[in-house]
């Protein structure tokens, strides 16, 4: 969401201009008055994705909806308006919306009458109009024929305030019960959200706004919201809570009385020194907590002299207003009967059953309370520190306030921070995992494709949350992007099998980013929903020899794709355009080697190999170094180790150049047939059992082992490599030792990465011919 007084700045500049003149037309001014839903979907395959992940919120279970718009080529955000009768679809228009593909089976016809046109799609038909440039789509004809100009001024200022780089958004008109905001309450005249998706949470933000002076909310006006100490005291398994906050009690109960249209008296005299009261349940009863500005007036006002018992050197006292909550604080919170409490530190403690307090009060004892809470803490860096009104509920919780089941949230809070005549909404719905102990290694997740995996898995950024994700291929030439939490997000179909890894590029130079690669005849860029970019994919007769190279000479994003075809190197941009500048002459021998482009101080230098050459290029292709002698390669890839290219040779011999041209052979000790990996500092290689790292050898068990991998990874140097007899996956640190908890089991070459941007990283691997596994390093 964007910055929230956007809003109030829209709400005085529309109101004074809207009688000037008259503005073009914008999608809000043709959301149907009837729509009680807007869904704003920025992100088509990944809402798609949080609309099928089982998510028990049925606000955002519209499956059937977003499918049917499979019959449209949706670049631009696209409006889902859901009233009881009809639903409808709202975009802009453009000549390649509707999609021309015969295995949809669609035909796209004018009607008689209103410009309305119909697509036939799945036998179901798509009417639509187009509105000032403005796709107007329903599956309900009657709906685009009423289709017209609303000026709803409100609604298109809330929409402003909705951030495209998000998810999606969604505004709930006039709803009381919501379970995405876990409420049945509150009056208000439209909530919007911003909506974001990770593994196993939803976090969404916004606001909650009413026209009506006895919008509930407003019961927070002139107050200031508070940090919430209260979880200093609630027990950590609390099912749910309910909690208001103020820094004024006596402007919040007045605001309160107004309202509810009771009399202020009705409300408890000692809570005048509190700002902040609430309900909350624990298995043991429900229980009010109170946070005491003045802990010796709130005692003096309740009359503690009356002793119950005294629980682990905790008074507990005899209540006199059992039924002070019955509906004083309506309808925040409702208790009938509070017969006994205690005070603790500012705390007051109030319950109908002494069990209730002596559970809480062991639980504050033993430091088991929601503030020193893993799984409270897991959600609080996407909360405010402070707030005026909160809602939480735990598994248990969530299950009885959705009467259904809740698939595994356990760990769910929505927070409203008034704001003059709103209120800011935060919320986060979670799936905690308890964290596992310190060093070990547990599989996180598994996913298993149709058919036998051919390419590896390997790593891509996803640019919308900065999380990574999975590509592979299998032996059908599919190829898949899976979500860092493991499910798949797309498949596509291609030609043949990817040559090297997958590359991304930032094509339009907007921050999203593209796969790019190549395959036996064909250079593919390929978005982030799977579909081909711009003029892609390029086909060619002759067959790639070579991995794709991609270069981006100043880290300005002018991107140079460079294809190899055994001896030739053709160089194009990202417009399929070739590029005329760059000249190479056709080597006398195949290149063996992915041409690769390094940057010594202000220098340029694409290398490779061919025959027994070690090729020195500048940008246009020309030769800029000459190399003394001949090299007997051994296969493995050009690096760029301590400023000099590196390679190695038949005999295992390390092979340098300089920037001069002059070669340097010198020996690893470890003989034919090494595999080895540098960074620019760290060299790592691998003959039979023998792992070298810097100058470290490692001895390792007798196998078949794969060739060791760097990763620099939350400024650390890691190594893999995966033994294929025993089928285990070896990790190590930079001074050669093997990480705690290693080697663990895998079936390929494995792979570190970050996926999910939190703390401690995941090993990607195999398990079998269609599985892949995913570890969770602690």
């Amino acid at each position: 969401m964007k910055k929230h007084s956007l809003y109030i700045i829209l709400v005085s500049v529309f109101f004074s201009c809207s009688g000037r003149y008259k503005s073009e037309t914008t999608i809000p001014d043709i959301i149907p008055k009837s729509s009680h839903t807007i869904i704003k979907v920025n992100a088509l395959n990944d809402f798609k994705t949080l609309s099928s992940s089982n998510s028990p919120f049925e606000e955002i279970q519209i499956d059937s909806l977003l499918n049917k718009t499979n019959v449209l080529n949706i670049s631009n955000p696209l409006y889902i308006c859901i009233s009881d009768s009809s639903s409808a679809y709202i975009t802009k228009y453009s000549e390649s919306l509707i999609t021309k593909d015969s295995t949809l089976n669609n035909i796209t016809q004018r009607s008689t009458k209103d410009d309305i046109y119909n697509t036939i799609y799945n036998k179901d038909t798509l009417y639509y109009r187009i509105i000032d440039s403005l796709f107007f789509g329903s599956y309900n004809v009657k709906s685009v024929e009423k289709a017209k100009r609303n000026d709803n001024l409100e609604l298109k200022n809330l929409l402003l305030t909705t951030d495209d780089k998000n998810l999606g958004s969604i505004v709930f008109k006039k709803k009381k019960k919501n379970t995405l905001l876990l409420k049945d309450s509150l009056s208000s005249t439209y909530d919007i959200i911003d909506i974001n998706a990770e593994p196993n949470t939803i976090t969404y933000n916004g606001i909650t706004k009413s026209s009506d002076s006895l919008f509930y909310i407003n019961a927070f006006k002139n107050t200031t919201p508070q940090e919430f100490k209260l979880s200093e005291i609630i027990p950590a398994n609390t099912k749910a809570l309910t909690r208001i906050a103020f820094d004024d009690f006596t402007v919040f109960s007045e605001n309160l009385s107004n309202i509810n249209g009771s009399p202020k008296d009705s409300i408890p005299d000692f809570l005048s020194s509190s700002n902040e009261i609430a309900l909350f349940n624990t298995k043991t009863g429900n229980a009010i907590a109170i946070n005491a500005i003045d802990e010796s007036l709130i005692k003096e006002s309740l009359n503690t002299n009356s002793i119950k018992e005294t629980y682990k050197g905790v008074t507990i006292f005899n209540f006199y207003s059992p039924n002070a909550f019955n509906n004083s604080l309506a309808p925040f919170i409702s208790i009938k009967n509070t017969a006994f409490g205690f005070i603790y530190e500012s705390f007051v403690v109030l319950a109908y059953n002494p069990k209730t307090l002596q559970h809480i009060i062991s639980n504050k004892l033993n430091n088991q309370t929601l503030s020193s809470s893993e799984k409270y803490k897991s959600i609080g860096n996407s909360l405010a520190n402070e707030s005026s009104y909160l809602i939480y509920k735990d598994g248990e919780g969530l299950y009885e306030f959705l009467d259904r089941g809740a698939k595994g949230y356990n760990a769910n809070v929505v927070q409203y921070v008034y704001d003059i005549d709103f209120a800011h909404i935060n919320g986060v719905l979670s799936k905690y995992k308890k964290r596992a102990a310190s060093n070990s290694v547990t599989e996180d997740f598994t996913t298993k494709l149709p058919s036998e995996i051919l390419i590896k898995p390997q790593t891509v950024k996803n640019h919308r949350n900065n999380t990574h994700e999975i590509v592979v291929q299998d032996v059908s030439n599919n190829l898949y992007l899976i979500s860092s939490g493991g499910r798949i997000l797309w498949k596509k179909q291609l030609n043949a099998p990817i040559i090297g890894r997958v590359e991304q590029i930032d094509i339009y130079k907007n921050g999203r980013l593209q796969l790019v690669f190549a395959t036996q005849n064909r250079v593919y860029v390929i978005d982030r929903n799977g579909k081909d970019v711009g003029p892609f994919p390029m086909k060619f007769n002759d067959a790639i020899t070579q991995p794709l190279s991609v270069f981006d000479y100043d880290n300005r994003k002018n991107y140079r794709l460079l294809v190899t075809q055994d001896k030739s190197l053709l160089m194009y941009d990202v417009n399929a355009k070739r590029v005329n500048g760059f000249k190479y002459k056709k080597a006398s021998n195949s290149i063996s080697t992915q041409p690769k482009h390094f940057r010594i101080g202000s220098k340029d230098y694409i290398v490779f190999s061919q025959g027994q050459k070690l090729e020195i290029l500048n940008r246009q292709g020309q030769e800029r170094i000459k190399a003394n002698g001949e090299i007997n390669f051994s296969g493995n890839s050009i690096f760029l180790y301590q400023n000099k290219f590196t390679s190695l040779n038949k005999k295992g011999q390390l092979v340098q150049v300089d920037t001069k041209g002059h070669t340097t052979i010198k020996s690893l000790g470890l003989g034919s047939n090494t595999k080895f990996e540098t960074t620019s500092k760290t060299l790592v290689a691998l003959k039979e059992n023998k792992l070298k790292i810097k100058s470290q050898v490692v001895d390792l068990d007798f196998g078949d082992y794969t060739a060791p991998k760097i990763f620099y990874l939350q400024d650390k140097i890691y190594i893999t490599t995966t033994d294929l007899q025993s089928k285990k996956v070896y990790t190590f640190d930079s001074q050669a030792k093997l990480l705690p908890n290693f080697p663990i089991f895998g079936t390929t070459s494995a792979e570190l990465q970050n996926l999910d941007n939190k703390r401690g990283l995941e090993l990607i691997t195999q398990s079998d011919e269609k599985t892949i596994t995913v570890y969770k390093m602690n």
